[in-house]
C-alpha cells in the first residue's frame, strides 16, 4: 500500500524555514517549508491611511489678451514645375 506524500510529512515534525532532503531511489528529494500563515498580499487601503485632502482651492486665472480671429484666404500650394519632354 502506498501513502501519499501529504500523509507521510504530516507524521513528520517540520520547522518553517527549514529544508530537507532525501534520496528515493535514484531520486533526490527536497521540501522546503514555508509557514502559511504569512499572508504575502498587500493589507487592504484604509481611509484613515489617506493624509492628502483632495479639495483645493486654486485662484482663477485673469485672461493676458483677447484674440478675435477671422476668416482670411486660403493658402494654395505653389504649382509644381514640369520639365518639358527634351529638356534636362
Amino acid at each position: 500500500m502506498s501513502i501519499s506524500l501529504t500523509d507521510a510529512l504530516n507524521q513528520v515534525d517540520l520547522e518553517p524555514g527549514r529544508i530537507y532532503q532525501c534520496q528515493v531511489g535514484r531520486f533526490r528529494v527536497e521540501v522546503r517549508v514555508e509557514d502559511a500563515s504569512v499572508d504575502l498580499l498587500p493589507a487592504p487601503l484604509k481611509a484613515s491611511d489617506v493624509m492628502l485632502d483632495p479639495w483645493t482651492d486654486l485662484p482663477t486665472p485673469q485672461p493676458i489678451a483677447v484674440l478675435c480671429p477671422t476668416s482670411g484666404a486660403s493658402l494654395l500650394p505653389d504649382a509644381p514645375i514640369l520639365e518639358a519632354d527634351g529638356e534636362r
